[in-house]
């Protein structure tokens, strides 16, 4: 059993940014304590929450403890509707998974009531089809009535490209700039060690991670998109981001929504079609050497491609070569939420009759037992990961 006590740290600038952060004491019931500092660094000149604003720490680290079935002690505030949220949050996490998430008790020191939210949203932004169908149906009013004033993308270092890979984030940060530059929406970039921190199921934690990000701009921007991945006909329990789920990220002066789930992915990319910036500098790929392009081969480009293909997009700028038929020959599905999104793609393509050549090759993937779950053996972000990653490239 475990206490985890968060304090926060007082604001620290330079010329790199604004660097936000809490100090996380880890107490056993033998007394044994573990110090870690959770922080966030974001880019110079935006409002900041108060030094003892806890949102964003809470956040962070609500599902690790549940999962560590640690108490938690915020030595700061808090907002009251937070709080009333993430209670709730937990009990859906207990109910879809009760062997991992265990129901904690969370004590703090102030709560706050009286919350102000300002206006504008600010979009979860990694360039890939979620977050480019949010950014661009937002920003061009194809919303409709939900259409939201997007004021910036967040794109996070820490995520899908670890820290250590400045020179692809940097990279990845150009290209992104000018796409949204296209739709007038700036580029905030923003690093954090979140991932890095907790030993947790990604799929499982990353809304809950993005949010964390996210609530750290609430001075800037009251509303934070968080773009769907599967549409409300096939959607998934147990998934990080769910329209369950993710509202429950919300406080009162920060409102998380989770965007785009009234489409599917191929419905998405016939959206993006008309936007050839957008379509030509997609990113989707994390298995490649290169964390600021598309390998095109690994099972998530792959799958890109056949969504492209149903969108009427025959040959994107996003991908180096043409899609054929080698790519499938050793393709082994990861999951079961993956195994769902290539029958998706096979019903997509006997109902619409395009693509069907490809159709054999899905079939023969579809066969294929899944692979084993090897995150506990190979963490994001370590040398082993990195080196399987290298051997897996120079297989293929």
């Amino acid at each position: 059993m475990f206490n985890i006590d968060l304090f926060p740290q007082a604001l620290k600038s330079d010329e790199n940014g604004q660097t936000r952060s809490c100090l996380l004491k880890k107490t056993t019931m033998g007394e044994s304590v573990t110090e870690q500092e959770l922080w966030f660094l974001y880019p110079i000149n935006l409002p900041m929450p108060e030094d003892d604003d806890c949102d964003s720490y809470l956040l962070a680290t609500l599902l690790p403890a549940m999962q560590l079935r640690a108490a938690i002690r915020v030595h700061g505030s808090v907002s009251h509707e937070l709080l009333a949220n993430l209670t709730e949050l937990q009990y859906v996490w207990n109910k879809w998974l009760p062997e991992r998430y265990f129901v904690i008790d969370i004590q703090v020191d102030c709560i706050r009531t009286r919350d102000v939210q300002v206006d504008g949203a600010i979009a979860a932004f990694s360039g890939g089809v979620d977050a480019q169908f949010t950014a661009y149906r937002h920003a061009t009013g194809r919303a409709g009535y939900a259409t939201r004033d997007i004021k910036a993308g967040v794109f996070v270092h820490g995520f899908d490209i670890p820290l250590d890979d400045t020179e692809g984030f940097d990279s990845a940060v150009e290209v992104a700039t000018e796409v949204l530059s296209d739709i007038n929406v700036d580029l905030l970039p923003v690093k954090t060690n979140v991932r890095a921190l907790w030993s947790i199921d990604w799929e499982e934690y990353h809304a809950a991670a993005i949010a964390s990000v996210l609530c750290g701009l609430k001075r800037y921007a009251g509303i934070g998109l968080i773009g769907s991945g599967d549409s409300y006909d096939v959607l998934l329990t147990s998934w990080g981001s769910h329209p369950i789920t993710d509202p429950l990220l919300s406080g009162g002066n920060f409102r998380i929504i989770h965007d785009g789930a009234g489409f599917c992915r191929s419905e998405k990319l016939i959206i993006l079609s008309s936007w050839s910036i957008g379509i030509r500098n997609l990113r989707v790929c994390w298995a490649g050497n290169r964390h600021d392009r598309n390998c095109g081969h690994c099972e998530k480009c792959v799958r890109t491609r056949l969504n492209l293909l149903l969108a009427g997009v025959d040959n994107p700028g996003c991908f180096d070569t043409p899609i054929d038929s080698s790519l499938f020959r050793f393709m082994v599905l990861k999951s079961d939420a993956v195994r769902i999104d290539w029958y998706l793609i096979r019903q997509e393509m006997i109902e619409t009759g395009r693509g069907l050549e490809w159709l054999p090759y899905i079939e023969k993937v579809l066969k294929r037992k899944s692979s084993p779950k090897l995150s506990g053996l190979f963490p994001f972000g370590s040398k082993r990961r990195m080196w399987v990653k290298k051997m897996l490239m120079r297989n293929k």
